[in-house]
């Protein structure tokens, strides 16, 4: 530290101005050292609360660098210019060739130092040749305009050779808005000194704590890499090591360790009115003006933040327009341990405050943990059970879990709405044992409540219906019953994709009316995976009714509507997935066709008991992919797969039928492959099946969905692998190999 009165050319040897060895004790972050030790640095800036080590990495940082170099640690006194003028003065002067002629021995007033003491103070620093390195410590401390002024005119004039270093948990320069444009700044932050998993590792080892992997990790999240936290982490893992062995004791912020030095080092030059605003939305995870005005009922929150922020660093920005921020979770458990101990019906105003705040602000997942945490059930069910259905067709099942986890277990169990969430989750989730037991306890609380809830009722029938692996009869009148009952909303579109599918499955021409309804009902309410999936049944329809123009749309639609909701991989997707491989398939992409193929392949796995349906209807779809593939064993083991399934659905006449179908054209396939007289593809396969009939060639292509010239092609190969030379020929000749019916066309 600085004393007025040294000589200059004794100041560095009497002790005045020295720089503290580096702490050996600290993991230095290295990046951070070399970004200052780049070529060029004139000014450097380290700031962050106390506790990261920036007097430690400063000095680090010196102990490299070959200039001569001097430390000026700044006190409150520093704030009267003149003593801050006479130490600058003395330090620079015992380094380098500084003249301070023409600088005021005594005080100056405020314009004074403005208008001509900083300004000359900056042009003696500009005219030094010598190189040399100044530090100041502690620049938070520097309050007063005409000091401010000075180390601003100083910063902005450094020499080529030098450097200045300023050290704070704050900087208050203005002339860093304007510097920062300047190649020659260096700005080192909280994020830049605070300790990864390997420097927390090494500080604890540093300290004789032999800490696993795990429990390294576990302190670096507790202290978000805060280097005192670290070590306060490891003197508590030293003190307990008897009693606990080699774990590490959880670090909480309303220890009295940890909240004392919080409360002297961050929170100590805070103002009343500041401490206050802290403490009281200290429950809060997320912090914004609006928010905090309505918790606290004032309108200056934001302008509040905004100022501990800037002036303290006590607050982390969530974006980058400085409008929402969060707090050190240490600091935050301390403050709250504080609101409990003085208002301790505080917390829960608080979060039933922010309950109704977000959700007004459309943030459901907030507004239901708040409710939680203010042991607001009651709300927390209706906020549970509204949002659940457009969390759920989102692809937001772990949301939907994580809400049911929070709430008492008696309670979820005795609401029919809420066990139909969790099973709504669980199914998202693929576990079909957890959906079975919420399917029951949701039926059991249906029928014991004393006060039946109709829809959560309905909704029910059509989760179960949905899930169905057995007989089809029982689930197409389940969903039947959960259509007709439903009012329009997200669950009755979930009942049209059920109804629709189970009717498509016993062969119900209605199917695809009551699929569309179900897409455009899920596509104006915003359930995207809804919309999918009945998209995809009703593609996978119209390529059964040889309409394939139509299919195509209807797979790029749901495949879009998919990809745009970030839902392409989710498991409920493998009938999306397999329709966009036949389609892919059919068009000639190979690639595309073999990737979807083997997505909707790992989703189907996920799906193993808990669809009926879909489980033998995406098998379908990659039976027929494999095919126009060549993969006759793919295509044989999808086949043989949805066999399995149909052994438990025997009323499942239209899907039978399918595989049936399919299962003569896989044999085809196989006579050809061991008749040995020809090599025909399985599209030319497909459009043989056509020449039997009266169609053109172009009404062939029109039904294939691909061009005249493109089956003309077809079957000029299909005549030269059969050895043939006419259409009827080719007929006749197939019908010998196996390849076609004896008699009659093989397809209209």
């Amino acid at each position: 530290m600085g004393r007025v009165g040294a000589r200059h050319d004794d100041a560095v040897r009497d002790g005045n101005f020295v720089p503290p060895r580096p702490d050996q004790g600290l993991a230095l972050r290295h990046e951070a050292l070399k970004r200052l030790s780049a070529p060029g640095l004139r000014v450097g800036v380290i700031t962050a609360p106390a506790g990261y080590g920036k007097t430690s990495h400063a000095s680090a940082w010196l102990a490299d660098d070959d200039r001569p170099a001097v430390w000026i640690d700044l006190e409150d006194g520093h704030d009267d210019a003149l003593l801050l003028l006479t130490d600058l003065v003395e330090a620079l002067s015992a380094v380098t060739d500084f003249l301070g002629d023409g600088l005021p021995v005594r005080g100056a007033t405020v314009d004074e130092y403005a208008t001509g003491v900083a300004a000359a103070l900056g042009r003696a620093a500009r005219a030094c040749t010598a190189p040399f390195v100044l530090v100041l410590d502690d620049v938070h401390r520097l309050a007063d305009v005409s000091a401010i002024d000075l180390v601003g005119s100083l910063v902005a004039n450094v020499p080529s050779e030098a450097a200045v270093l300023l050290v704070g948990r704050t900087c208050p320069l203005r002339e860093l808005s304007r510097l920062r444009v300047d190649a020659g700044v260096v700005e080192i932050t909280t994020d830049d000194l605070r300790l990864d998993p390997p420097g927390v590792g090494r500080v604890l080892s540093a300290m004789g704590v032999d800490a696993l992997e795990e429990q390294v990790e576990k302190v670096a999240l507790e202290t978000e890499g805060w280097p005192v936290g670290v070590r306060l982490a490891g003197l508590s893992a030293l003190a307990h090591r008897d009693e606990r062995g080699p774990d590490m004791v959880a670090l909480r912020g309303r220890a009295p360790d940890i909240s004392d030095y919080l409360a002297s080092e961050w929170l100590r030059d805070l103002t009343d009115d500041e401490r206050d605003v802290l403490t009281q939305v200290s429950p809060l995870d997320r912090l914004s003006g609006p928010l905090c005005n309505e918790v606290l009922g004032r309108d200056d929150a934001g302008e509040i933040l905004h100022g501990i922020f800037r002036n303290r660093l006590l607050l982390i920005p969530l974006d980058h327009h400085e409008g929402a921020y969060r707090m050190h979770g240490l600091l935050r458990d301390a403050l709250e341990a504080a609101f409990e101990r003085t208002d301790p019906h505080g917390l829960r105003r608080v979060h039933t405050k922010a309950s109704h705040w977000f959700e007004r602000a459309g943030d459901p997942d907030r507004a239901v943990q708040h409710a939680v945490a203010a042991d607001d059930f009651a709300r927390a069910h209706d906020l549970v059970v509204g949002h659940t259905p457009s969390f759920y067709t989102n692809g937001r099942y772990r949301t939907v879990h994580r809400w049911i986890e929070s709430l008492p277990r008696e309670q979820v169990v005795a609401s029919s709405a809420l066990c139909l969430c969790a099973a709504l989750a669980e199914l998202g989730l693929g576990h079909p044992d957890a959906l079975s037991v919420w399917l029951r306890l949701g039926e059991h609380a249906a029928e014991t409540s004393p006060e039946p809830d109709p829809t959560a009722q309905l909704c029910l029938l059509d989760l179960r219906s949905t899930t169905n692996t057995g007989p089809v009869r029982s689930a197409l009148e389940d969903a039947a019953a959960a259509y007709r009952g439903l009012p329009p909303s997200i669950w009755h579109a979930a009942s049209c994709l059920a109804y629709g599918v189970w009717s498509w499955t016993v062969g119900d021409d209605l199917a695809a009316g009551i699929l569309t309804e179900g897409a455009e009902e899920a596509a104006v309410l915003g359930a995207p995976a809804l919309e999918a999936y009945c998209t995809a049944m009703l593609a996978l329809i119209a390529h059964a009714e040889r309409d394939p123009a139509r299919a195509w749309g209807l797979v790029s639609r749901a495949r879009r509507v998919a990809s745009e909701n970030g839902l392409e991989r989710a498991p409920g997707m493998a009938i999306v997935s397999a329709m966009h491989a036949l389609a892919a398939a059919s068009a000639g992409d190979r690639d595309t066709a073999k990737h979807d193929w083997q997505l909707a392949r790992t989703q189907l796995a996920v799906l193993k008991d808990l669809s009926g349906w879909a489980n033998v209807q995406t098998r379908v779809a990659l039976a027929n992919t494999s095919l126009l593939l060549g993969d006759r064993i793919g295509a044989e083991t999808m086949l043989r797969e949805a066999r399995e399934f149909l052994i438990r659905q025997p009323d499942a006449v239209r899907a039978h039928a399918q595989i049936t179908e399919l299962e003569g054209l896989t044999q085809q396939v196989q006579r050809l492959a061991t008749s040995g007289s020809s090599s025909l593809t399985t599209a030319e396969l497909r459009v043989l099946n056509y020449l039997p009939t009266n169609l053109t060639l172009a009404a062939i292509g029109t039904r294939l969905y691909v061009s005249r010239y493109t089956i003309k092609t077809h079957c000029e190969s299909i005549y030269r692998k059969l050895d043939v030379g006419s259409r009827s020929e080719a007929v006749e000749g197939a019908r010998h190999l196996g390849l076609l019916d004896a008699e009659g066309p093989a397809a209209g």
